[in-house]
């Protein structure tokens, strides 16, 4: 993998993690009209967002792509599965467009993961030291 490649699974972890920080964060002064439901969900969902982020740059870990998406469809979609109550549209549109950023770095991670170079090895040799790498 090269550095450019390191570099960019990098950031997406880190936007993942921010993100995730930032709706841990958002549940002390969101206004959820005493609705501790909406709040959990945002709380929990956020800090398994920013703990798998943590955890795929810590360990260099590329299944975290598809733990993003999983995370940030769910968390995109937590609103009508959840029922959120209706008038609290700040909780809704931090928990859907905090979804959307953690699917879409995952799903980035995802096509980038699919488009790395297969590195060639050697399958064959000659008595000639050359190789036939495929």
């Amino acid at each position: 993998m090269s550095n450019r490649q390191r570099t960019s699974e990098i950031v997406r972890d880190v936007v993942v993690f921010i993100t995730g920080a930032v709706l841990v964060a958002s549940t002390v002064w969101l206004s959820v009209q005493g609705d501790q439901e909406v709040t959990g969900a945002i709380l929990v969902l956020g800090i398994l967002a920013a703990s798998s982020a943590l955890w795929a740059i810590g360990s260099a870990s590329r299944q975290s792509h598809w733990t993003h998406v999983g995370l940030g469809v769910l968390l995109a979609v937590s609103p009508a599965l959840m029922v959120f109550p209706s008038g609290l549209l700040a909780a809704d549109l931090f928990a859907i467009v905090g979804g959307l950023v953690i699917a879409a770095m995952g799903a980035l991670g995802v096509i980038a993961s699919r488009r790395a170079p297969v590195t060639s090895r050697v399958v064959a040799s000659s008595n000639e030291r050359t190789g036939v790498r495929i």
